[in-house]
């Protein structure tokens, strides 16, 4: 039988599906884990679109100068829907079951 629904975290209305028919849910970020974190931040409202300093602190990484992110989250003029896109992954995030990141430890 199906117990749970691993889904796309750009589709994160599939975890209503998956609650609806009392699966466990949870989504599978395809984008490297800190750059989904970079939105997680701004989701969340701790993190300004621009950024109000450079270097931007974030917790566990080092300092970022805005090349070393997305380029609309410095420019977030340049592609709004696809900002409000990749932000709103995380709309609820807090009521899935689990989440799969996409992450490595180092490159063999």
């Amino acid at each position: 039988p199906i117990t749970c629904l691993v889904y796309d975290s750009f589709l994160p209305w599939a975890l209503d599906v998956a609650k609806k028919y009392g699966l466990l849910g949870g989504p599978f970020f395809t984008q490297p884990c800190a750059v989904n974190y970079v939105y997680f931040l701004i989701h969340h409202g701790r993190l300004s679109v621009p950024p109000a300093t450079v270097p931007v602190q974030i917790p566990g990484l080092p300092p970022l100068d805005l090349a070393d992110l997305p380029s609309f989250v410095g420019a977030p003029e340049s592609y709004p829907a696809y900002l409000k896109l990749v932000v709103n992954q995380n709309i609820n995030l807090d009521e899935a079951d689990f989440v799969l990141v996409n992450s490595y430890y180092e490159f063999k």
